[in-house]
């Protein structure tokens, strides 16, 4: 009767884990679903933005120079002014 109850607590353990095992998949599937169509809405929403006023998230500041008959566009962020020492 030992061995039966046994096999019967092992079977449950078993079953336990189990459930634990698919609501634990189920819940972390759902979060990344959630934050894919989070960055999904966000990437939407930037588009439209950028097509509506013409103005990207990150903007860069150029300057063209002219030397002779070519162009050069620097595109090299401004260095922060020198300390003396």
């Amino acid at each position: 009767m030992t061995r039966f109850f046994s096999t019967f607590r092992s079977v449950g353990i078993l079953l336990a884990v189990a459930l634990g095992a698919v609501l634990l998949f189920t819940l972390l599937g759902s979060l990344l679903i959630a934050v894919g169509l989070f960055v999904t809405a966000l990437v939407v929403i930037g588009g439209i933005r950028y097509l509506l006023t013409g103005k990207g998230v990150v903007e860069v500041r150029t300057q063209t120079y002219r030397t002779g008959e070519f162009e050069m566009i620097d595109v090299t962020p401004p260095k922060p002014p020198r300390r003396d020492r």
